[in-house]
């Protein structure tokens, strides 16, 4: 529902603003963005082991009591290089945490946590990523390309319980730090709307096959932008992400799941 409305908002400012004259570039030779992101995030996990066997499958949020979400801070910067060039770094991340008495037992790796246990657990997901462009199309009013790129995971999650039983306290803890880099492709278009007003969007699908990890995401954005001044403007963004990712290492196998959306609030410096 949020992502209709802001995309019926950023139609209704296209239509508004099409028609004015000095119209701004739609892609700058310069430009640095960073803004604040309004997470809305789901972590699936199964994470299995050679001793206790086939993990449980959790939901993060459903069955560990972890944020469904968080504010936090992205960053992004663009540059072109001649008329059809276009290089980018971008990169978020985001944190969590969850506390609750279990309503299950689950295994996790090598540790069993128990059913009515004291949970505890925080979680870091860093997504960053470099990617070129071939701009095919370009002209004063839009521009249009596609390109290749890489982008890496990197998640860290450190899970506690403790329970008391008859026998004592039984306590549980395990600790995920995975990371991976992975190929992507990307459609990217940049609209002109007037002096101060631009739009645009991409779609990038990253793809990884074989090796220790593999998997595949894909990423969506649109954007409107304004500039009161020749330099530096704002502009509102809604994005969407979602990574499947398989580890196959000596240690453990598992999988791993990562959605996240939500509105970005962004501040642009450009050239």
């Amino acid at each position: 529902m949020k992502s209709r409305i802001f995309v019926l908002a950023a139609a209704g400012v296209a239509c508004g603003m099409a028609g004015r004259a000095g119209a701004i570039e739609p892609v700058d030779r310069l430009k640095v963005s960073v803004g604040s992101y309004i997470i809305e995030h789901d972590v699936d996990l199964r994470w299995d082991s050679e001793t206790v066997g086939t993990g449980s499958d959790i939901d993060f949020h459903r069955d560990l009591g972890f944020d469904d979400s968080r504010t936090d801070v992205f960053w992004s910067l663009d540059g072109v290089l001649g008329e059809h060039h276009k290089f980018s770094a971008f990169g978020y991340r985001y944190d969590s945490g969850g506390q609750r008495l279990l309503a299950e037992d689950f295994n996790i790796h090598d540790s069993q946590f128990p059913v009515d246990a004291a949970f505890s657990g925080d979680m870091e997901v860093r997504m960053a990523g470099v990617a070129y462009t071939w701009l095919f199309h370009r002209n004063d009013r839009s521009a249009a390309g596609v390109g290749i790129g890489a982008v890496r995971y990197d998640v860290t999650a450190d899970l506690a319980a403790a329970a008391e039983t008859g026998e004592g306290l039984i306590t549980a803890e395990e600790r995920l730090d995975e990371d991976a880099w992975a190929p992507m492709l990307r459609v990217e278009y940049h609209h002109s709307l007037g002096e101060r007003w631009r739009m645009g969007g991409q779609i990038s699908y990253v793809k990884k096959s074989g090796g220790d990890t593999s998997g595949d995401a894909i990423d969506v954005n649109v954007h409107l932008e304004y500039f009161p001044w020749e330099h530096f403007g704002f502009g509102l963004r809604y994005n969407y992400n979602d990574a499947d990712l398989d580890f196959e290492r000596s240690r453990f196998t598992g999988k791993l799941n990562l959605k996240n959306q939500g509105p970005q609030v962004v501040a642009t410096l450009r050239f």
